[in-house]
C-alpha cells in the first residue's frame, strides 16, 4: 500500500543471551526510537565478543559435539516485513535448524528466532556469513558473521610413502616412521597393524605403542620398519593406524623395495679326514649290570660292521667304573684293531666284566686312570692305546650316577677339559653315554638311576646320549659307530650365502667336478654345508661350494 511504502520496513537481527552460550545481534533502523520514515538499519550486538558487534562466536567445540546459538529477527518498522531468504556462505559445519517453522511475514514489533548449530567434523578455524534477505529497501541483505573453532585430533604419518630402493640381497634397511597428532584434541591410537603384502616376512614392524594409547596435541610416537629382502621380487608393505581421527580413522603409509643379487663366491674344501680313532668303553661292572653287559656284547657286531665299512683305523679298549682296577684295559686282547681275527667276539669277551665291581661307580675316574700316567707312559699298561694322530672317543655305560672324585671333586667340565687336552685339537675328542639320562629310566632294557654328570659331559663334547633302558642296542651302537669316524661332514662357508643359490660339486682328482644334488643340506645356524652320514666325502675328495653372497650392509 502507499502507507507501507511511505513508512518503510525496518529489520532487526539479534542474538539474545537467553541461554548459556547464546548471544543476540540487533539491527535497529532508528536508535532513538522515533517512528522511522525510511529504513535505516543499525546493528547492535550483545555477544561474547563485545569488541566486534557483528560477530556471533561459537567458541571451541570438540569434533563430534555441537553448540547451538540463536539469531533473532525483529520488525521495528511500521509495515509488514517479508523475510525472503537465509543464506550461509559456508555451510560445511554450520546448520540452520528451524527454517521449517518460519512465518516469513512479520508484522511491526514481531520477531522470530533462528537457531544456528555448529558441529565440527574436523580440526578447523572457520568463519561464515549468514545473510538475511528481506523486503527492507535500504538493507535488503543483512550480514551476520559466524566464527568457531573445531577441535579434533588429526593424525599425520611421516613419511606416508617410502622406497627402500634397489638393495643388495641380504642388506637390511630400516625406517623410522613418525605418528603425530597435529590436531587440537587428544588422538587415541586404537590399533597399529602392518601388512607385508609380499607375504614372506621381508618387511616387518617394531614398536612399543599400546592399544588405546593417547597422543596429546603435538605429541608423536615412532615405529620402526625393517626391510630384509630374501629374493629379487618387488616388495610392498603397508602400515595402518586406526584412531579416533574423524577424517582419517584408518591412516596408512606404504613402503616399497626390491633387491638384486650380490657377488658370487666359491669355497673349496679338501677332505683330509683322519680315519684313525681310539675308542675307550668305560663299563659299569657293579652287581646290577649283568644284563646290560650281555646286551652290549651280543649286539656289538653292528658297531664293528659300521666302523669297518667306514674303513676306520680303530683301536677299541674296555675298562671299568671300579677304580680298584686302576684303569687297566680288560681282556686277553686289551686293544682290538681291524687286524684282530674276531673283533666282535673279542669285544664280547672283554666286556664280560662280571658284576663284582664296586658299587660306587666312578666312570670319569676309570677313564682318567686309563688315559693318564703311569698307564699311558712308555712301558705303561695302556701305552699302545692312545695314538697321537688318532681321534678319541670315550663311551660310558652305567645304570647309576657318576661318583668320581679324583679331579675337582667330580666336576664333569674338569674331566672334559682333561680328556680334550690329550689332543692338539679338542674337537677330536667326543664323549658319549648309555645311561639313565637326566631323570632315570625304566623300560624293556631294565631300569636305571639318572646319569646327569655323564649327560653333561656328552653335551659339552657333542656326543650321543642314549638310554640304557632301551632294548634296541643295535640302533644305539650304530649311531655311536658313525660318530666314531673322524671324517668331516660339516664344511663352514667363508661368507653368508643366499641359500637358494648354493651349488655343491665334488671332485676325486681336483680337476673334474660333478654336481651333487642330494645327501647334503645347508645349516643356517652353522653357516655350513652338512653331509648326511651315508654321503660323507671320501678321504682326498675336493668339495666345491658356489653361492651368491648375502649382503651384510645395514642402515
Amino acid at each position: 500500500s502507499s502507507l507501507t511504502r511511505g513508512l518503510g520496513i525496518g529489520l532487526v537481527i539479534a542474538s539474545l543471551g537467553a541461554m548459556a552460550g547464546c548471544s543476540e545481534t540487533v539491527l535497529i533502523s532508528n536508535p532513538t526510537g522515533a517512528p522511522p520514515t525510511r529504513v535505516n538499519a543499525v546493528i547492535e550486538v550483545t555477544s561474547d565478543h563485545p569488541d566486534n558487534p557483528h560477530l556471533v562466536d561459537f567458541g571451541e567445540v570438540v569434533a563430534g559435539e555441537f553448540r547451538d546459538k540463536e539469531v533473532t529477527v525483529r520488525n521495528i518498522g511500521t509495515d509488514t516485513l517479508q523475510l525472503q531468504e537465509f543464506v550461509l556462505s559456508n555451510n560445511a559445519s554450520f546448520e540452520l535448524l528451524n527454517l521449517d517453522e518460519l512465518n516469513p511475514l512479520l508484522v511491526p514489533e514481531a520477531s522470530w528466532v533462528l537457531q544456528v548449530r555448529y558441529s565440527p567434523a574436523q580440526d578447523e578455524t572457520i568463519q561464515a556469513t549468514l545473510l538475511v534477505a528481506s523486503n527492507d529497501r535500504e538493507n535488503p541483505e543483512v550480514p551476520v558473521s559466524l566464527r568457531a573453532e573445531g577441535l579434533a585430533p588429526a593424525i599425520d604419518i611421516d613419511p606416508d610413502s617410502f622406497d627402500f630402493g634397489n638393495r643388495e640381497l641380504g642388506c637390511v634397511g630400516s625406517l623410522n616412521v613418525q605418528i603425530a597428532n597435529v590436531g587440537r584434541a587428544p588422538l587415541i591410537l586404537d590399533e597399529i597393524s602392518f601388512d607385508d603384502l609380499s607375504g614372506n616376512g621381508e618387511m616387518t614392524v617394531q614398536h612399543s605403542i599400546l592399544a588405546g594409547e593417547t597422543l596429546e596435541p603435538n605429541d608423536s610416537r615412532t615405529v620402526e620398519i625393517f626391510y630384509a629382502p630374501i629374493d629379487v621380487l618387488p616388495d610392498v608393505g603397508t602400515l595402518t593406524v586406526t584412531s579416533n581421527d574423524p577424517l582419517r580413522p584408518e591412516a596408512t603409509a606404504d613402503q616399497f623395495g626390491i633387491a638384486h643379487l650380490g657377488e658370487s663366491n666359491v669355497d673349496q674344501f679338501a677332505q683330509d679326514g683322519n680315519n684313525a680313532t681310539d675308542i675307550l668303553w668305560v663299563v659299569d661292572n657293579s652287581c646290577s649290570m649283568g644284563d646290560e653287559q650281555s646286551s652290549l656284547a651280543v649286539n656289538f657286531a653292528s658297531f664293528v660292521q659300521i666302523v669297518e665299512a667306514l674303513d676306520m683305523d680303530y683301536q677299541i679298549g674296555v675298562t671299568t667304573t671300579d677304580v680298584g682296577d686302576n684303569g687297566l684295559l680288560e681282556g686277553t686282547t686289551p686293544i682290538i684293531t681291524p687286524n684282530t681275527p674276531d673283533p666282535a667276539g673279542t669285544f664280547a669277551a672283554n666286556v664280560n666284566l662280571g658284576t663284582s665291581g664296586s658299587g660306587i661307580e666312578k666312570g670319569f675316574d676309570g677313564a682318567y686312570l686309563a688315559l693318564s700316567s703311569p698307564n699311558i707312559d712308555p712301558g705303561g699298561a695302556n701305552a699302545a692305546f692312545l695314538r697321537e694322530e688318532a681321534g678319541l672317543r670315550i663311551i660310558f655305560v652305567s645304570d647309576e650316577q657318576e661318583q668320581s672324585t679324583i679331579l675337582a671333586n667330580g666336576d664333569p667340565a674338569t674331566y672334559v677339559s682333561y680328556f680334550e687336552g690329550l689332543k692338539a685339537n679338542p674337537e677330536h675328542v667326543i664323549l658319549s653315554d648309555i645311561t639313565g639320562g637326566l631323570t632315570g629310566c625304566s623300560g624293556g632294557g631294565g631300569s636305571a638311576s639318572s646319569g646327569t654328570d655323564y649327560v653333561q659331559a656328552t653335551v659339552l663334547t657333542g656326543g650321543i646320549s642314549a638310554s640304557i633302558c632301551d632294548p634296541n642296542w643295535v640302533s644305539t651302537l650304530s649311531a655311536l659307530a658313525w660318530l666314531a669316524q673322524s671324517f668331516a661332514d660339516t664344511f663352514e662357508l667363508s661368507k653368508t650365502p643366499v641359500p637358494e643359490t648354493i651349488e655343491v660339486r665334488l671332485s676325486t682328482d681336483g680337476i673334474n667336478y660333478v654336481p651333487i644334488y642330494v645327501g647334503w643340506a645347508f645349516d643356517q645356524a652353522l653357516n655350513a654345508i652338512v653331509f648326511d652320514l651315508d654321503h660323507i666325502p671320501d678321504n682326498g675328495d675336493i668339495i666345491e661350494v658356489e653361492y651368491t653372497v648375502l649382503g651384510d650392509c645395514e642402515d
